[in-house]
């Protein structure tokens, strides 16, 4: 009974305690960072504009560079695409001094592709704008408001500095805390910096402006990856490829695929619930992890075609709505276990059958959970693509490797399969091993916790459905 009680502990722990996500940076493959530093002089402003874009919308944005579609981003296409950027970048940064709106220019601009995960590059833009602000002796008010890129997630980030004038009071820092988008603080990671509008004080009279920027290089790694993430996205991108090395990937998608399913929200308490409420077989679970594979692999191939068809889609506007049907879906299945689960109760009370012994001593099969009710558990659990899934799947797309990127995508969500159905029918066998040492026995402390479970069961998926209905739609 102590070693039944020990593995009942593990396999509890495996389904309820999330483990760390292999993807861990909060700015993620999808960002859109923005910078926009202020240098206010006595009679012109100056703003320094920084646009770091992550893998996934770097490569939307590719198909607006390559005009003439050759695959190839030279030198004039970059520049013209830099420059007409810029310029409506401009146009979207509202600036006003003492309520006057000042028109802004565009004086520089240069693009640059730093390498990302999975052979896939980033992109960082670098304007430099300026408007006259006129004369005067008195203090003075500069309002500024970035309009640029909303609805897109990332960092916005807004500092002040002056140029032979003094900041009197501001609404925004002298210094950018993540150095102009190169080096982001580990200690806002998990809140990134939000700021899209500035007030400042100044006045005539004080120190002139450091000398010219210098270039800055990212220090970070490539967005939305740890090191083993890293080691997965980053085969795609290497040139020559064995057998044994194409292999290894495969083991490490099944792993990290894995590894995924145990963090936060991915329907794996649900999917235990529902096998261990409704009795569940290895074919059962079996269905559901074919059914979490291919709906997982699905999503990202779908996805995937979608962004390399479109630049215009921000993808992750995408994952909220998915988040609440995937909670929709669970809630619609817990509502069907919980009517099931009240049915057999009232049933086993007018038969005067007693309902916690019966569960005590149980002498049949499995419940015949229709198929139906299985493959709605797997969707539920695959249908929110994984980020890092995706940007291995465009960087084949980007390599010409599309086949090597469909086959890990679908490894990656075999591993899901395996932790998901695995964790539910581990505990199965736990409660199939418990309730054949109680079976001929007198009733025990067990036997109400055996008779509670199917409505236990069905509420807890029904919680989780709400929790993650009501995450999305609030997101949305």
């Amino acid at each position: 009974m102590k070693r039944a009680v020990v593995v009942g502990a593990l396999a509890v722990a495996a389904v309820l305690v999330p483990a760390v996500a292999a993807s861990a940076h909060p700015l993620g493959n999808f960002t859109v960072n923005r910078y926009a530093g202020l240098t206010i002089g006595t009679e012109r402003a100056s703003v320094h504009y920084v646009v770091d874009m992550a893998e996934i919308p770097t490569f939307q944005e590719r198909r607006v560079i390559d005009v003439d579609g050759d695959g190839t981003l030279s030198a004039p296409e970059r520049a013209a695409y830099a420059t007409r950027t810029c310029t409506r970048l401009a146009g979207g940064l509202s600036v006003a001094i003492d309520g006057a709106r000042v028109p802004l220019t565009t004086r520089g601009a240069a693009v640059t592709f730093p390498p990302g995960a999975a052979g896939l590059a980033t992109m960082r833009l670098e304007c430099e704008m300026t408007g006259g602000l006129g004369s005067s002796r008195s203090t003075r008010t500069l309002d500024v408001g970035d309009r640029n890129y909303a609805g897109r997630i990332g960092w916005r980030e807004i500092t002040a500095t002056t140029d032979k004038t003094t900041i009197t009071s501001s609404s925004v820092p002298r210094v950018s805390a993540s150095a102009e988008l190169t080096k982001y603080p580990q200690d806002l990671l998990a809140s990134p910096l939000a700021v899209t509008t500035a007030t400042v004080r100044f006045r005539p009279g004080g120190a002139a402006a450091a000398g010219e920027r210098t270039a800055a290089v990212s220090t970070i790694l490539p967005r939305g990856v740890d090191r083993a993430t890293q080691a997965f996205t980053s085969f795609i991108a290497r040139r020559r490829f064995t057998v044994t090395f194409f292999l290894a990937a495969v083991a490490l998608a099944i792993v990290l695929g894995a590894i995924h399913a145990l963090a936060p929200g991915h329907g794996k308490t649900v999917m235990a619930a529902y096998l261990l409420g409704e009795r569940g077989s290895f074919r059962q679970g079996a269905i559901i992890g074919a059914t979490v594979t291919a709906t997982h692999t699905a999503g990202v191939v779908l996805l995937g075609i979608i962004i390399t068809a479109s630049s215009a889609l921000a993808p992750e506007r995408l994952y909220p709505f998915l988040g609440a049907l995937s909670g929709g879906l669970m809630l619609i299945v817990g509502a069907g276990l919980l009517r099931r689960a009240v049915r057999n109760r009232r049933s086993a009370a007018l038969s005067g059958v007693d309902h916690g012994h019966q569960h005590a001593h149980p002498r049949g099969t499995p419940q015949n959970t229709s198929l139906r009710g299985l493959i709605a558990v797997g969707l539920a659990g695959g249908l929110v693509p994984s980020p890092s899934a995706l940007v291995v799947l465009l960087g084949a797309i980007a390599l010409g490797r599309v086949w090597a990127g469909v086959i890990l995508v679908v490894c990656y969500g075999l591993g899901m399969a395996a932790t998901l159905s695995g964790a539910g029918l581990l505990l199965v066998k736990l409660r199939a091993r418990l309730e054949r040492r109680r079976a001929g026995a007198a009733p025990s402390r067990l036997v109400p916790l055996f008779a509670a479970l199917p409505v236990a069961t069905a509420l807890i998926v029904c919680a989780v459905g709400i929790g993650l209905t009501a995450r999305g739609v609030a997101k949305i």
